[in-house]
């Protein structure tokens, strides 16, 4: 007998997350470029894109205001549309005249996409399946690390034939149509709720269970960890004159190919069976990352480049939906501030690859790009030991976390 299939699919997330995908690819990829075209210092560059990436940590703030009042899908929309909103706004200020109004509102419509994330989170958890999750965790980070390689790109192609402000129309119209896709979701309505009145308390509540729980607060620690960060990626065009690619192989390798072989590797990790612990897999992605970035240290030529960057790429997609999908198990079904409590353990995640980053940099600085390359890879294989040992000598299993009331 064949069973009605549920709505949403997993793969609809791809879609719902791409416009934060595109925002955050716009700050990485096409604004630093469209700034130094336009005379402004690296220096004053480095301070604006750093400034409009806050949100993805500060965000957190918001965070509560989804799990409150409006449905899930609410917020959702509303992060959609402002998104588009803030782009027809700030995209016709991008130069040195307007720098400090044009980082102040990039910033701005940065904290109201936030809600995209927390939205996002909060429904997985609380619509699919554990067997579900996994596959939505793994098209959720391919929509946002697609969109993100890829977006650049774009504006970058609509800046060199149209205006500035033509282009922030043309980038808020390719993201309205996707606002209207969260109505389509069903969803109770949310519990009775003061908006913050006993809220803060109840999160308390939601972290000190996640405390208590071992399984949960192991999960939480290996996603603070120096694990499956891919933190190399935004370094790898950094370092690829040592190899003897130049800006045109850069735009291609790491723009172009690394879009689809992020999403890709994102999608591989539907593959993985879902009833698998996620810890142990989100430590073995890590691995398989770590073999990328020593595989890069083969030979000084650009096809080692190419395939290696290409590598490390797809096993940091299949890193970042690990890392999703162990991020929903930990917050389970039960939980009732889902939204809160997937925000903040995203942030922890994002804040382990920040601080890789720097440590990944003090590779290169005293041992040059060696040192970079085994500083990533390093890590990631002292987390895939210590994990394997831990599971080796309890004699642990294959098999998923409890929910958290288990």
């Amino acid at each position: 007998m064949n069973h009605p299939r549920r709505w949403p699919a997993p793969w609809v997330f791809s879609l719902l997350i791409l416009p934060l995908g595109m925002a955050v690819g716009f700050i990485f990829t096409a604004l630093p470029f469209l700034l130094a075209k336009a005379g402004v210092p690296v220096d004053q560059i480095a301070k604006a894109v750093s400034i409009s990436a806050l949100p993805g940590v500060v965000g957190l703030i918001l965070a509560p205001a989804v799990d409150v009042k409006l449905r899930r899908r609410s917020w959702l929309a509303i992060g959609i549309f402002g998104t588009a909103i803030g782009a027809c706004i700030y995209f016709p200020l991008i130069g040195a005249s307007h720098l400090v109004l044009m980082t102040a509102l990039i910033f701005a419509s940065g904290m109201v996409s936030f809600f995209v994330m927390a939205a996002s989170g909060g429904l997985m958890v609380r619509t699919f399946s554990a067997a579900e999750q996994s596959k939505a965790a793994a098209w959720i980070q391919a929509g946002w690390l697609g969109a993100g390689t890829l977006s650049g790109a774009i504006v970058l192609w609509l800046v060199g034939r149209m205006s500035l402000l033509a282009t922030g129309f043309c980038f808020a119209a390719l993201i309205v149509p996707l606002g209207f896709i969260p109505f389509s979701i069903p969803e109770a309505p949310p519990q009775g709720s003061a908006w913050f009145r006993g809220h803060v308390g109840a999160i308390g509540k939601e972290i000190f269970a996640l405390v208590r729980a071992p399984q949960r607060r192991w999960g939480s620690l290996l996603l603070l960890s120096p694990c499956a960060t891919g933190a190399a990626q935004g370094l790898l065009p950094a370092i690829a004159s040592h190899y003897g690619v130049g800006r045109n192989g850069v735009a291609w390798i790491n723009g172009i190919g690394g879009g689809a072989a992020l999403a890709i590797g994102a999608l591989c990790s539907a593959l993985v069976p879902a009833n698998w612990d996620r810890r142990l897999t989100y430590a073995a992605a890590g691995a398989a990352n770590a073999l990328a970035a020593i595989f890069l240290l083969a030979a000084n030529r650009p096809a080692v480049y190419l395939a290696g960057t290409i590598f490390y790429l797809a096993t940091q997609g299949f890193c970042a939906a690990r890392s999703i999908a162990l991020i929903i198990e930990i917050v389970g079904p039960e939980t009732q501030d889902a939204s809160t409590l997937y925000a903040l353990l995203n942030a922890a995640a994002s804040l382990s690859g920040s601080y890789v980053i720097w440590l990944d940099g003090l590779g290169f600085r005293r041992f040059g790009v060696h040192g970079l390359l085994l500083t990533d890879a390093g890590f990631n294989l002292l987390m895939f030991g210590a994990v394997a040992t831990i599971f080796l000598s309890c004699g642990l299993r294959l098999r998923r976390l409890p929910t958290p009331n288990a």
